[in-house]
C-alpha cells in the first residue's frame, strides 16, 4: 500500500527535473558481469527512445542505479517498470537471483540550479564513495564525457554502419534507433550517445569547475545521502578538508590552533549537524577530548 501510493504520486508530477534512484540490494546485486553492465548502459539509453526522458547524468553501481532526468512523473515510473523488468530478465537468463518483487525507486525533485550541482555530484561522485573508481575513470556511467579528450578515442559502431539484425542482437530490442548511436564492443552502448552533456557543462563550464566540486562539495552529498539513507565514508584527508572549509565559512578562515575551547566546541557542533560527524571523528579532527565532544553534542548550549 505504501508503494502504491507513493507511486501515485511520482505519476501525478508534471514535466520537471528529477534524481532517479533505484533501492540499494542488500543481498543482491543488479549487475554481476561485466557484460550485465554493458547491458545496462543499453537499457538506460533506451529509455530516452521508449519514454518522454532525457538524461543528463547517470550511474550504475552493482546494486543501484542513479539517474539525473527530466520529463513528467508518468514516464519517470514507466522508465522504472521497464528497468525492473529487462534486468530481471537478464539475471534469471544469466543464473542469477531476479530483483524482488517488491523492488522500488526513489523519484527527488530538483527545483533550482544549486539543488542541480549537488545531485549531479551526487550521482558522478558514487563510484567514489564506494571505493571503486575516480568519478572520471569509472566506465558504467556517464562521468567520463564531460570535459573529456579520452572519450573521442574510444570508437565503436554507428547504428547506421550495421544491419538491423546486428542492431537488434546488440541492443535486444526491436526499436528503431538513431543512426547516431554507437555501440562497442565492452561498454555496450556509448553514453555519449545519448546523455545530453550541455546541462553538466553549463552548471559546470570548465574541468576544473566540475572536479573540484567532486571533491570539496561534501555538504551537498551529506544532504542528498541523508534522503537516500545512504552511508557516508570519510578518509582523513576529506575529515581534514571539511575542517577547513568550516573554519573558513564560519570562523574568518582562522586556524584550528588559533581557536579557543568555546569556538572548538561550536566547531563541533557545526561539523555533527552539517556532516554528520561521530564524535571519534570530530575529536581526531579538531584535536578536542571525545568525552567533551559527546557532551557538547548533547548541550542546549552548543545547538546549531
Amino acid at each position: 500500500m505504501k508503494n502504491c501510493k507513493k507511486r501515485d504520486e511520482y505519476r501525478s508530477k508534471g514535466k520537471g527535473y528529477y534524481h532517479f534512484c533505484t533501492d540499494g540490494l542488500k543481498n543482491g546485486k543488479l549487475f554481476y558481469t561485466p557484460a550485465q553492465f554493458a547491458f545496462g548502459m543499453i537499457l538506460i539509453g533506451l529509455l530516452t527512445i521508449k519514454f518522454d526522458v532525457r538524461v543528463y547524468a547517470f550511474v550504475l553501481m552493482p546494486n543501484h542505479i542513479h539517474i539525473i532526468l527530466s520529463g513528467v512523473g508518468e514516464d519517470c515510473v514507466k522508465a522504472f517498470d521497464y528497468l525492473r523488468l529487462k534486468i530481471s530478465e537478464r539475471l534469471r537468463k544469466d543464473g542469477f537471483p531476479p530483483l524482488p518483487a517488491d523492488y522500488d525507486f526513489v523519484l527527488l525533485d530538483i527545483k533550482n540550479q544549486n539543488q542541480m550541482r549537488g545531485e549531479i555530484v551526487y550521482v558522478l561522485r558514487n563510484p567514489l564513495e564506494k571505493h571503486f573508481s575516480t568519478p572520471e575513470g569509472y566506465k558504467w556511467g556517464s562521468g567520463w564525457i564531460y570535459h573529456s579528450l579520452i572519450k573521442n578515442y574510444i570508437l565503436g559502431k554507428r547504428v547506421d554502419e550495421m544491419s538491423g539484425r546486428e542492431v537488434s542482437r546488440l541492443s535486444s530490442t526491436r526499436d528503431s534507433l538513431p543512426a547516431h548511436w554507437v555501440f562497442h564492443t565492452e561498454l555496450g552502448l556509448l553514453p555519449g550517445s545519448f546523455v545530453d552533456t550541455a546541462l553538466v557543462n553549463k552548471l559546470f563550464p570548465t574541468p576544473k569547475d566540475l572536479t573540484t566540486a567532486l571533491v570539496k562539495d561534501y555538504e551537498s552529498y551529506v544532504r542528498i545521502a541523508r534522503i537516500l539513507k545512504d552511508e557516508i565514508e570519510y578518509t582523513q584527508s576529506e575529515l581534514n578538508g571539511i575542517v577547513v572549509q568550516v573554519l573558513q565559512s564560519h570562523f574568518e578562515g582562522r586556524s584550528l590552533d588559533s581557536l579557543s575551547q568555546d569556538s572548538k566546541c561550536r566547531l563541533a557542533t557545526i561539523l555533527s549537524w552539517t556532516y554528520d560527524l561521530s564524535s571519534l571523528q570530530i575529536s581526531q579532527s579538531i584535536l578536542l577530548n571525545e568525552k567533551i565532544v559527546r557532551q557538547v553534542l548533547n548541550s542546549k548550549d552548543y545547538r546549531y
